[in-house]
């Protein structure tokens, strides 16, 4: 369970903590309305100190939460003569008889604060700890305990049950005989307490799937694809580095079975093999169809299968993989700070995390133009990364880091156990285009068709300007890329655009399958490759994927220029009524770049709207406007009333 999993809870025992504090306008004595003010300022300290990972400071605020919750129902359940008379009284008096109903619910909220807190103090240190040392590795290997992963599972458990009876004592409470205005807080704990149940739910099914993952009854072998994202593919990066990762009984290990995918694509031979009608790219593409090159669609369930399909097509000795998992230098960036700062064996390099994305995508190609000697440095770095991962100097952060990379889709998961899949698109880490059910939906793709690594030195802005005619949305969305390059370039960075340094991006703009295009428009040149790029009767090639519209271009784009490409349509029927409000959603979500690209969506509010409410956006008179850089998948809503 990731650190958002410890706020979500602690959010939601301050919140039904904090309906206490009516109590303080009542007749009830002053000690009983301490007991609960003070649960609720040390849950609340509890929730700052998770926050900065201040994990052992956080669990003695939660006891002391705890405890004031505690001496709060032994007021209670004490002799009160204040109290008898409150009873008396015709408001105060029922008022008081939801007051058990309140003091449960915070003792049960604590109690799961403390619980969770206490799983985060010693999943990762003492005697409790999930890693150890391996007694039977004279090397200092370390392995993962599978019985404690069971015991944090049943913690976990626990603590979803305690919520559960929360909510069952905040659901019991009587609403008529306490103030309106208490009314609506008491749902929005409520509504906490459920949505924290269910975070807890995907936790508690993580726990219950990791031991197989861990490979308990039979060992796991799983792929690591490094990618490139300075050559841009649709899942991220072209992958030229990968390795096996073995788990048996817990224990990790890097067989030697890894390094450049080219020891796998033969002289980049071609594969013939059947392919699903998602794979249009692989369709048009003759060079996309081999092991190292075939994650072209930016649906990772589907590029992760090709790949290992052509493994196998290509190599009948590659071994049998339970799991594939994209990552790249980013990944690296944000672990770390978890694995320490290493040097390479041969070269000497120092990586760390200011150095890290830096040096692999930029300064290596520089220090080591020759492709062998390049190729064996990298292949250093990488395996120093992945050694480190096995035995992190900060375990702590190391947590943290994989939760900012998983959020961020520089990791991406596949598993070919359907239970380990299912568990793994219920946390959002599959890096699948989403469904977005009755929703306005946007995806930009680009793949570098250029044979170069100028993704590195470009910058990507896409803009969406929204209207609304009746419950259909009237959308112009616009893809600008900028070339940053500045010359001269060594030959590598300039791969196969020649000394010119021509970028080209093929851009691919996913949209709902509804969406009806009307107009287009490219600024700079556009080209005619590769063909499922190509464009018939001057209109846009469209494709379907996954349920999605694909509508693709490729730009060609000088140094320090920019170029665009923008397409009009409308989306029908996306617009709902729901209790009583007019209601816009839009998903978006973002390919895993080097560079985040920038997302500007306009909207224009219809004429007469009232109470419109845009989180997230800034109001500029009729419309409402989101420009924020798009490091992760999105949903954004704006509604109003007629």
């Amino acid at each position: 369970m990731n650190s958002r999993h410890y706020v979500a809870i602690w959010a939601t025992a301050l919140t039904v903590v904090g309906v206490g504090l009516w109590i303080s306008m009542l007749a009830a004595p002053l000690t009983l309305v301490g007991g609960l003010t003070d649960a609720r300022t040390q849950l609340n300290a509890a929730d700052r100190l998770v926050a900065k990972t201040q994990i052992k400071a956080a669990g003695r605020a939660a006891r002391a939460g705890l405890e004031a919750a505690e001496a709060a129902q032994g007021v209670l359940d004490g002799p009160s003569p204040l109290l008898d008379i409150a009873r008396l009284h015709p408001v105060a008096g029922p008022a008081l008889e939801e007051v058990p109903h309140l003091i449960a619910a915070a003792l049960y909220s604590a109690e799961a604060a403390v619980g969770t807190i206490d799983i985060a103090q010693n999943v990762l240190r003492g005697p409790d700890a999930v890693m150890a040392e391996d007694p039977n590795d004279p090397d200092g290997g370390s392995l993962i305990r599978i019985d404690r992963i069971r015991a944090i599972g049943d913690a976990i458990r626990e603590a979803r049950e305690l919520l559960g009876y929360a909510e069952d004592e905040l659901g019991s409470i009587d609403l008529d005989n306490l103030p309106r205005k208490m009314h609506r807080p008491i749902a929005r704990a409520i509504e906490k307490a459920i949505e924290s149940r269910r975070v807890l739910g995907e936790a508690q099914a993580g726990f219950e799937v990791l031991p197989s993952f861990l490979g308990e009854t039979e060992p796991r072998t799983y792929l690591i694809g490094m990618q490139n994202p300075a050559e841009q593919r649709g899942t991220g990066g072209a992958i030229l580095q990968f390795a096996l990762l073995s788990i048996t009984e817990g224990k990790p290990t890097l067989p030697e079975t890894r390094g450049s995918v080219y020891k796998v694509d033969e002289d980049r031979q071609q594969i013939s093999i059947p392919l699903p009608d998602d794979a249009w790219y692989l369709e048009g593409i003759p060079d996309a169809r081999r092991f190292g090159n075939s994650n072209w669609s930016p649906h990772w369930p589907l590029s992760a299968q090709l790949m290992l399909d052509y493994a196998h097509a290509s190599d009948e000795n590659f071994p049998d993989i339970d799991g594939v998992l994209a990552v790249d230098p980013v990944l690296m960036e944000k672990l770390l700070p978890g694995i320490g700062k290493y040097k390479t064996e041969e070269s000497g390099n120092r990586i760390t995390t200011k150095r890290v994305v830096h040096f692999v995508l930029y300064k290596a190609y520089a220090s080591f133009p020759i492709p062998q000697q390049r190729r064996r440095v990298l292949r250093q770095v990488v395996d120093g990364f992945y050694e480190g991962m096995l035995a992190p100097g900060h375990p702590t952060l190391l947590i943290q880091g994989f939760a900012d990379a998983l959020e961020g889709k520089h990791m991406q998961i596949w598993m070919r156990d359907p239970a380990e899949q299912a568990f793994v698109e219920a946390m959002d880490w599959d890096g699948g285009i989403k469904e977005a059910a009755r929703s306005d939906y946007l995806y930009i793709v680009e793949q570098n068709v250029g044979g170069n690594k100028l993704d590195y030195l470009s910058a990507q802005t896409n803009r969406m300007d929204i209207a609304f005619d009746g419950d259909d949305a009237v959308v112009s969305t616009e893809v600008e890329i900028e070339n940053r390059l500045f010359l001269p370039q060594p030959r590598w960075a300039l791969g196969d655009s020649g000394t010119a340094g021509h970028h080209l991006p093929m851009t691919n703009v996913y949209v709902p399958s509804s969406a009806r295009l009307t107009s287009f428009d490219v600024e700079g040149e556009r080209l005619d490759t590769p063909l499922p790029a190509v464009w018939a009767n001057d209109a846009p090639a469209e494709h379907l994927e996954v349920g999605k519209k694909v509508w693709s271009a490729t730009l060609d784009i000088p140094p320090g220029s920019s170029g665009s490409v923008r397409y009009d349509y409308v989306v029908p029927d996306v617009v709902r009524t729901l209790e009583g409000r007019r209601v816009y959603r839009l998903v978006v979500q973002h390919q895993p770049n080097v560079h985040a690209e920038q997302l500007v969506v306009t909207i224009e509010v219809p004429p007469g709207a009232k109470s419109v409410r845009a989180p997230g956006f800034e109001k500029d008179g009729a419309t409402v406007v989101w420009d924020k850089p798009a490091s992760k998948d999105l949903v954004l809503e704006v509604s109003w009333e007629r």
